[in-house]
């Protein structure tokens, strides 16, 4: 199983801190960097947050959040080996062009390393701001793919579906991982299951607290024949003291990559050091 380490764009929004995240979990030995996206986020909107019981985010408009994808651009600049990924960017807040150029500049930067995740966005009132259609999400994300893979593969392409019409046109330079550049779906329904597997892409699940449910989706996820991998998410403070039967719980019930969640204080890269030396091995083994 992959491990890989979320960045502190939100806790701690930082040149410091991003850099020493970077570079711990690189010389540790984790697989990879993620971050995560919001850019304008309302003061009000409905409570359709699906991580919390309560079903509203631990942040707020006052948050301090850095851009995802500047941020791995930077952090691209700072690593050599380790990966570097989004899970996932609301498709609300952007468009397939501008995420095909944004993807293959990351994947330029990097030598390869990049990895994108996309969702269809919950947070509709942010949409909404940004002035981008927040309608038919999951038919959009489908279309998005499309546009994405033809964006990655030859020099020029032309692309007309439902909602995007383009004419003749080349976003270059291409990423050097090509059109299969990693793909990964977010999603908690059964539409994002069945879009990573009729798509070849991963299924991203942020937070799924219990491996029983991760479980779930694995088997719904090869029930369709889906052949990509499985991603999850653990936050070490709700783990402490059992770091590593967590992580082999999720690695159980299927996850092909884990990224843990450590919020950032003086003390944080003191605990990536540890889970390092005391779960990594044991995972690998």
């Amino acid at each position: 199983m992959r491990v890989g380490v979320y960045l502190p764009i939100l806790s701690a929004a930082s040149r410091d801190s991003i850099l020493a995240y970077a570079s711990a979990a690189e010389a540790l030995g984790f697989d990879s960097l993620w971050t995560n996206s919001h850019i304008a986020v309302p003061v009000t909107f409905e409570p359709r947050y699906p991580y919390s019981d309560d079903h509203r985010p631990p942040w707020n408009a006052t948050s301090t959040w850095l851009d995802a994808m500047t941020t791995l651009s930077f952090v691209a600049g700072a690593t050599d080996r380790v990966r570097i990924g989004v899970a996932v960017v609301p498709l609300i807040t952007t468009d397939p062009l501008t995420l095909a150029k944004q993807s293959a500049t990351i994947d330029v930067l990097s030598n390869g390393r990049f990895e994108l995740g996309i969702g269809g966005g919950w947070l509709t009132e942010e949409g909404r701001a940004l002035g981008h259609p927040t309608d038919h999400r999951t038919a959009r994300m489908e279309e998005t793919i499309e546009i994405l893979r033809k964006a990655w593969g030859p020099p020029t392409f032309e692309h007309a579906g439902r909602f995007w019409q383009l004419p003749p046109l080349g976003i270059n330079p291409k990423p050097p991982q090509g059109a299969r550049l990693p793909l990964w779906i977010g999603g908690h329904g059964d539409e994002a299951v069945r879009i990573a597997a009729e798509h070849d892409a991963g299924l991203f699940i942020w937070l799924p607290r219990r491996p029983e449910l991760l479980a779930e989706y694995h088997r719904k996820l090869r029930a369709r024949s889906g052949a990509g991998p499985l991603a999850a998410s653990l936050i070490l403070a709700e783990a402490e003291g059992r770091w590593l039967e967590a992580s082999r719980e999720m690695r159980d019930a299927g996850a092909d990559l884990l990224v843990i969640i450590r919020r950032y204080d003086p003390r944080a890269i003191d605990d990536l050091t540890r889970f390092a030396k005391e779960v990594l091995p044991e995972l690998a083994g």
